[in-house]
């Protein structure tokens, strides 16, 4: 089987297999890509990061093939690591308050909101920066991919987004915050009032009206007024797409969101713009 070559490889010079027991690595897996970036906690700083584009991914089961690939050349993830942090990408995750959360129900919480799948191990984030659990599954063929990796965790991608979108709101002054993190295929909309996370849901599109129908819903719905309203865009957007431009006809403040100030990027990222990678660089809120 030949090897998957991917997209975008940049490492920092200081990169070394002989420090690996300081790295933390952090997996988002998607139907359009699987990606890792890694961190050094030394000195608390990004130093690497690859993607590896996906074709022909319709369900969960045909990412074995290249997942497996992407393992399997790998040589850092057979490397001793501090840890190895997997985001699984879906739409498959509910909210459940800490009040009501049991942790011997995850699988009544999820099914609940989805369709039972047999192959489904169900997992729940504790969630720092609002009072609940994501609750989400994630295949079993996935999870068993990773068993010769150790110190693996796993969360769901909507975790970190929603985590990073609550924490901005705290270091801000606005009382209401609209985040919209786009993915090829989907997007995340989250909605922070009064430093509260008053919505988070995630919307499959194809077009750019898909997507603009989606958020003038939500808002309408919110009795929020487009115009009235700064919205930050993060993820796989930039000024001269369909979405933005759909986007700014209604709502002529928009900014694109920024890296966490938290860590330190290496100089290989200067070329990458900041809103891109969001809910990977943010995985470290889900620790």
């Amino acid at each position: 089987m030949s090897s998957i070559v991917p997209h975008i490889s940049i490492f920092d010079k200081s990169f070394s297999a002989a420090n690996t027991s300081h790295y933390q690595v952090y997996l988002s897996i998607d139907f359009n890509a699987i990606t890792y970036t890694i961190l050094n906690t030394q000195n608390n700083t990004f130093i690497g990061l690859e993607k590896y584009l996906l074709n022909d991914i319709y369900n969960d089961y045909s990412l074995v093939d290249p997942l497996t690939q992407i393992v399997n050349q790998t040589i850092l993830f057979k490397q001793p690591l501090k840890s190895f942090n997997v985001a699984y990408v879906n739409h498959r995750a509910t909210l459940i308050p800490n009040v009501l959360f049991n942790n011997n129900e995850l699988k009544t919480y999820h099914q609940f909101n989805f369709s039972e799948q047999e192959e489904d191990l169900f997992y729940a984030d504790n969630l720092i920066n609002i009072p609940a659990h994501n609750v989400y599954s994630i295949p079993d063929y996935i999870i068993n991919l990773f068993n010769k990796i150790e110190k693996v965790n796993y969360h769901h991608f909507s975790s970190s987004l929603i985590e990073a979108s609550v924490l901005y709101a705290k270091k801000t002054t606005n009382d209401l915050i609209i985040d919209i993190h786009i993915l090829p295929s989907s997007f995340q909309m989250m909605v922070v009032k009064n430093q509260s996370l008053e919505l988070y849901n995630s919307f499959p599109y194809q077009t750019s009206e898909d997507f603009i129908y989606y958020v003038l819903f939500v808002l309408n719905q919110l009795d929020i007024k487009p115009k009235d309203i700064n919205i930050r865009l993060l993820g796989e957007v930039d000024k001269n797409s369909a979405i933005y431009e759909i986007l700014y006809k209604y709502s002529n403040s928009i900014t694109l969101g920024k890296r966490t100030e938290n860590l330190k990027f290496s100089y290989v990222f200067e070329e990458i713009p900041q809103h891109h990678y969001y809910s990977l660089f943010n995985q470290y809120l889900c620790e």
